[in-house]
């Protein structure tokens, strides 16, 4: 007699076991997430950084806020023209250091006895101009810079080439005209192409910087 072979019934699945690929796929969005993290934090820390040393590079180092002197005011007769004439000048001076306030401080009444000797050479039509103002404020400037031992570096000539030096006798041109001597020494003492002055040969402002007018006025 046949015997009926039933097949193995399945058991169950037990809902409370979750399968491999749920286990692998939780895995999977738990690492994401710490590699979104971790970039996240690490770009974060790298803006800062950034930002920081690019504030860094941008600071730039403040200028020196100027001093500035003010003389008492100037009443001199000028020069004479068709009428007596007098200036009334008020001159206020800029610097940089405290040093040189307090050497200014020091000598004043030898800076403004120079200052009115200067001013007594001028006349009014001198004076009236801008050019003349301007003139005014450089000479003022070198005279009181030269009270308290300050100077600028004298400008020294270029060297000039000896190949264009003037010969002792007058040159012969390539026309077969004689060169007069003055020709010679104009081309001798010409710059020489592509020469460039020594540093030292420029003129490099110290002590008082420059002179302010405050008031100006001429009757």
């Amino acid at each position: 007699m046949a015997q009926n072979i039933k097949p193995n019934a399945q058991k169950p699945e037990d809902p409370t076991v979750p399968k491999k690929s749920s286990k692998k796929l939780l895995f999977g969005i738990i690492g994401a997430l710490v590699l979104v993290i971790a970039a996240g934090v690490g770009w974060y820390f790298t803006r800062e950084k950034d930002h920081s040393a690019h504030v860094e590079e941008i600071k730039v180092t403040p200028a020196k806020t100027p001093l500035f002197v003010a003389l008492e005011p100037f009443t001199v007769n000028l020069q004479r023209e068709s009428s007596d004439q007098y200036l009334q000048l008020g001159i206020t001076l800029k610097l940089f250091e405290v040093e040189v306030e307090a050497k200014i401080k020091t000598n004043q009444p030898e800076i403004r006895s120079k200052i009115l000797q200067l001013l007594t050479t001028k006349t009014a039509t001198e004076l009236l101009t801008a050019e003349g103002k301007t003139l005014l404020a450089k000479e003022i400037r070198t005279l009181s810079n030269a009270v308290i031992g300050i100077a600028d570096a004298p400008a020294q000539p270029a060297i000039p080439d000896k190949s264009a030096q003037a010969p002792t006798a007058s040159q012969v041109s390539e026309a077969g005209t004689e060169t007069p001597h003055s020709q010679l020494a104009d081309a001798a003492s010409a710059p020489i192409p592509g020469h460039k002055p020594d540093a030292k040969a420029t003129l490099e402002k110290k002590g008082i910087i420059d002179v302010l007018f405050t008031s100006f006025i001429i009757q």
